[in-house]
Parts: structure tokens; C-alpha cells; sequence
């Protein structure tokens, strides 16, 4: 029976010895006091109840002084990676090169690695807008969510195709008035 408390109590030593060295972590937080959000992590992957309704970007800045420059890089840079769920043209090279050698009882090895990437975004959006900012409190990183809602952008669209066809019929009725008065003035001479 003894065997068996001193083996309970060495557990239970054990179990709390094992909390008390588990890392804590620390939680972030934005300079108006609320908890970092999801999506500062996930970003459009944040909100999975909205697929297919409403796209969302995230976008990121840092090590900028200025503030007016740092929030419009993390806004662009949001609205830049809505963008790219739509449309994005790529290229990467990359130059790997190793060698070995070896004489005797000595050897010699060589690596050099180079990658260049190139990601090009071509892209109009209508009713994109951003709906939310924070400001890390700790690293000074700026944050900016974009959100397009599928709803609000087939409604500008149709807005857009309306206002074009309003705009065929402007030019055609001026075209044509604009022709009669060129016959009268013709008549003229």
C-alpha cells in the first residue's frame, strides 16, 4: 500500500512539474486594448461561415514611420491579396547548384541557391472595402482586412453594364443630332 501512495504522489509530482514548465503563451493585442482576431493570422480562411458569399483579404506592414503610409501599404496589400483569389499570373526561376569533392581523406562541398519569383495582379474589383484595421501593440505590425461581398459586387456590375448601355444611347442620340445638323449645314451652301 505504501508502494502504491508513493507511486501516486511521484505521478502527481510529476504532472505538476510537467504544467508548471509548459511555455505560456502570451496573447497579442491591437493598441485599442482588443485581442489580435483570427484573421491577422488565417486571414480569409478566418471566416469559414462566408464561402462563396464574400471574399476576404489580409494585408500586412511594418517598420514604417510614418502612419499614413504604414495603414495604406497593409490596405493595398489587403485588397491586393482579395485581388489575387480571382486572377494571378506567376513565374519563379530557380538556380541550384552543389558540388562535392573529395581526395584522399579530405573533402569539400559547395552550395548556392538563388530563387526569383514574380507575382503579377491585374485585377478590377468593385465594392471592395475595408471593414477592418489593428495595430499590434508590442511589434508596431499593421493589419487591414478587406472584404468584397459577392452581392454588392454583381450590383455594380450591373450598375457598370447599365451605365454603358445608357452611355451607347447618349452617343447614338447625339451622333444622330449631331449628323442632322451636318445635312442642314450642308443644305446651306
Amino acid at each position: 500500500m505504501k508502494q502504491v501512495k508513493l507511486l501516486c504522489v511521484v505521478l502527481v509530482g510529476i504532472l505538476f512539474s510537467a504544467c508548471a514548465s509548459a511555455p505560456k503563451v502570451e496573447k497579442a493585442y491591437c493598441s485599442d486594448g482588443r485581442e489580435l482576431p483570427a484573421w491577422t493570422v488565417k486571414g480569409g480562411m478566418a471566416f469559414p461561415g462566408d464561402i462563396g458569399k464574400v471574399f476576404y483579404g489580409a494585408g500586412m506592414s511594418s517598420n514604417i514611420a510614418n502612419p499614413a503610409l504604414l495603414r495604406e501599404s497593409a490596405d493595398n496589400r489587403a485588397i491586393n491579396e482579395l485581388a489575387k483569389q480571382f486572377e494571378v499570373y506567376t513565374a519563379s526561376l530557380m538556380n541550384d547548384y552543389m558540388a562535392s569533392t573529395s581526395a584522399a581523406d579530405k573533402q569539400s562541398e559547395e552550395q548556392h541557391v538563388e530563387t526569383v519569383k514574380k507575382t503579377v495582379v491585374k485585377q478590377t474589383l468593385n465594392g471592395v472595402m475595408i471593414v477592418d484595421r489593428c495595430q499590434e501593440r508590442v511589434s508596431g505590425m499593421y493589419y487591414s482586412l478587406a472584404r468584397m461581398d459577392m452581392d454588392k459586387f454583381k450590383e455594380a456590375i450591373a450598375k457598370k453594364a447599365e451605365l454603358s448601355d445608357k452611355m451607347k444611347e447618349y452617343v447614338r442620340a447625339n451622333a444622330n443630332r449631331m449628323l442632322e445638323k451636318l445635312e442642314r449645314e450642308e443644305e446651306k451652301h
